[in-house]
């Protein structure tokens, strides 16, 4: 069971990552300097915890809160296309 969750808790860390690494924004798309320091946050903090996981393995801690955070904001994240200013935006 602990490995299951190093393992999904490394998937979806990673995966937050190259989505927001992979964002190309349109052509109409303007540059805001907070959000793109919140986009770079996302990423060297799911990039880091994906490397931290995998050099540990089987003793890195994690917990299930941690796993279910991390699939919250890969979900919000796919949606999003990797927006992260879409991500902010408060309807």
């Amino acid at each position: 069971m602990h490995s299951l969750l190093i393992v999904a808790t490394l998937i979806s860390s990673l995966a937050i990552c190259v989505r927001l690494i992979t964002y190309r924004p349109g052509p109409d798309a303007r540059h805001r300097f907070g959000v793109s320091c919140c986009a770079w946050l996302l990423i060297a903090c799911t990039g880091g915890l994906a490397i931290h996981v995998a050099l540990l393995g089987a003793s890195a801690q994690v917990s299930v809160w941690q796993l279910g955070l991390l699939v919250v904001l890969m979900l919000v994240t796919y949606r999003a296309r990797g927006n992260v200013a879409q991500l902010l935006r408060v309807e």
